[in-house]
């Protein structure tokens, strides 16, 4: 049987790895696949409510937020909108995405004074993390 130049070359390729893996490449091949994994990088969520505005008994504002890593703005980000119910339990309510210099911004209507907080639930190369608590007050009816 006869065997061609391209597979015998290519035979010979592949030895030719197998034993340059042997001789110095196997200690980096094991030292590679017990690495740790690269820790993720921190990030903050800043928070801020603009003054809220009374329309038909229904009272209006506008909460904004911007996620930061290292001061830098994160962009295309998934932000959710937390809003504690009346028992004290967090209820994500909505998502949006932070724009190309990492601000996010929600509108948000409501009868009575709430609570409201963002939340960033991270990614493969971010943490995790919350803003603080505004609150939205809604005046007394008179």
């Amino acid at each position: 049987m006869r065997v061609s130049r391209g597979t015998m070359a290519a035979r010979f390729g592949a030895l030719a790895a197998a034993a340059a893996i042997v001789v110095g490449g196997g200690a980096a091949a094991a030292s590679a696949a017990t690495a740790a994994p690269a820790a993720k990088l921190p990030t903050a969520l800043s928070i801020q409510a603009s003054t809220p505005r009374t329309h038909h008994h229904i009272t209006f504002a506008v909460i904004k937020g911007e996620l930061t890593s290292s001061g830098v703005g994160l962009k295309f980000k998934a932000v959710w909108l937390a809003k504690q119910g009346p028992k004290g339990h967090w209820h994500l309510v909505r998502r949006e995405f932070t724009h190309r210099n990492g601000w996010v911004r929600f509108l948000v209507h409501t009868r009575r004074t709430a609570n409201y907080a963002l939340a960033f639930r991270g990614t493969p190369n971010f943490q995790r993390s919350h803003s603080a608590v505004v609150t939205i007050t809604v005046p007394s009816q008179g």
